[in-house]
């Protein structure tokens, strides 16, 4: 029986060697030095334009209330603060993509490193596309449905609470957009198949659906907007899944 210890790297090249726990631990610690920099960095961009990015997030529901609410003296500074760091956030998530990526290379086989290009290249555009969906076409329909519900009434919305639920739900439709995406990087690394997906099915039905109930308000109406279009990306993933499909003999085992 080989030794284990001269059994050759993940990906078969001596340019990556085994390291130790303490090794990883401090190159993990670089990454995300690395991540929390950019952060540092873009947060202080974001606060100089605080004010403009709070009148975008309130753009969507002005058409139905004059102006928002607040509490305490302090609730517009940190609504503003807050939105701000939500937004260096947005912006940073390609770094964290990146770093994440240095960090687990050095541990993938070389059919894994491909099958991780087209994450590495698509996942931003996805998750940005995600945020726009939301603020396009949910917001407008939710918004009108919800104070519209009772003619009757008139709405008094606090900015703190506004301001946290939209930049939720951004951040929320920003990453299940990713599904087809996940569904492509798996089926490239064997993982899964497009017949794993289809004959999973109602399995996934029922854990949308939970989801969009644990992830949203408690309402029937939130949890369609964000149940209904998670619905639509499990089948874009299958469609995903069979194209990014691989011959039957082509396993991971044949990249050690």
């Amino acid at each position: 029986m080989n030794d284990p210890k001269q059994l050759p790297p993940p990906d078969g090249s001596p340019d990556d060697p085994a390291l130790p726990l303490t090794a990883h631990l401090i190159e993990l610690r670089r990454r995300l030095i690395v991540v929390f920099a950019a952060l540092l960095v873009v947060f202080g961009f974001t606060l100089s334009f605080s004010a403009e990015l709070m009148e975008f997030i309130k753009k969507p529901v002005l058409k139905y209330v004059d102006k928002l609410s607040f509490d305490t003296l302090s609730d517009p500074f940190f609504a503003q603060v807050t939105l701000a760091f939500y937004a260096a956030l947005f912006l940073t998530f390609p770094v964290v993509i990146w770093q994440a990526w240095l960090f687990l290379r050095p541990a993938l086989y070389k059919k894994e490193r491909r099958a991780v290009w087209p994450f590495l290249l698509f996942s931003y555009p996805l998750f940005v596309g995600g945020g726009v969906f939301v603020y396009m076409v949910v917001f407008p329909f939710g918004f009108d449905y919800f104070m519209n519900f009772d003619p009757t009434l008139v709405p008094s919305l606090r900015i703190g609470d506004y301001m946290a639920n939209t930049v939720q739900f951004m951040f929320m439709f920003g990453l299940v957009f990713e599904l087809p995406l996940v569904a492509l990087l798996l089926t490239r690394m064997g993982l899964i198949t497009h017949t794993f997906l289809n004959r999973n099915r109602r399995y996934a039905i029922v854990i949308i659906f939970v989801v969009a109930a644990i992830l949203t308000p408690p309402d029937v109406i939130s949890q369609l907007l964000m149940a209904i279009p998670l619905l639509v990306l499990y089948e874009v993933s299958v469609v995903v899944s069979w194209l990014a499909r691989t011959p039957p003999t082509e396993t991971r085992l044949e990249n050690k």
